[in-house]
């Protein structure tokens, strides 16, 4: 729907009250509205909360946010909500990334390029964010009481930080986890598995959501908030 220039995501929802959101980082606007509102009470809602929305996308466009990486030594590099010091040496070895303090060391040969500096700490990430979530899920798991074999999955991911294909009980993580705090990585696991058993937003799925994470929609505002949003493209 689109109200005074504005692109709105409308979510039809078991709810009593309409709840408008702005989100970082691209200032999208989400509305979830009861079922059975017609379209022209909540469009007169929106027009109503024009001078709100705009204001509030202004205030999400101007926050600040990490710059391309080029992946080189003195850049900033955040790792499960920490910022670190990236050092790249080059040298004849196999290329590794291990932290030392508040360091981020990158080393080895053939580590000229930008895209091969990247690649290895994607590598890296990818490494320590399916040990973070093997422990993660399995907590989670087992206090759903879900049984089978669940199995997950990490990829880039242009707009989520998780899905899951209930049919075939797969979940797919978005590699910019890595770099968000481990309470915000355990939120996108609950959340994700509590769609093994509740399919979409409703009124059920916040009951579980409280019952399972009572500070939930705490630590989502945290998650979308955090500036290390993305992993770069290309």
């Amino acid at each position: 729907m689109i109200v005074g220039g504005i692109e709105i995501v409308v979510e039809r929802k078991a709810i009593k009250h309409t709840h408008l959101s702005v989100f970082p980082p691209d200032a999208r606007v989400h509305v979830s509205a009861p079922i059975d509102l017609p379209d022209a009470d909540l469009r007169s809602f929106l027009v109503s909360k024009l001078p709100w929305m705009r204001k509030q996308i202004a205030a999400v466009l101007s926050q600040p946010r990490q710059s391309r990486r080029e992946y080189e030594s003195g850049e900033d590099i955040y790792f499960l909500g920490k910022r670190y010091r990236l050092t790249v040496r080059k040298g004849d070895g196999v290329p590794t990334v291990r932290r030392e303090g508040r360091n981020v060391i990158l080393s080895g040969r053939g580590l000229e390029s930008r895209s091969a500096r990247e690649r290895r700490v994607l590598e890296w990430y990818r490494e320590e964010l399916r040990h973070v979530l093997a422990r993660l899920m399995s907590r989670s798991v087992e206090a759903a009481g879900e049984s089978g074999d669940i199995v997950f999955e990490v990829r880039r991911m242009r707009n989520l930080w998780g899905s899951c294909n209930a049919r075939k009980r797969r979940i797919r993580f978005n590699l910019a986890l890595a770099r968000v705090p481990i309470r915000c990585i355990e939120y996108v696991v609950v959340h994700e598995i509590v769609h093994l058993s509740v399919p979409n937003h409703s009124v059920l799925f916040e009951k579980t959501m409280d019952r399972r994470l009572p500070r939930w929609r705490e630590i989502r505002q945290e998650l979308n908030a955090f500036i290390a949003l993305r992993i770069d493209e290309g």
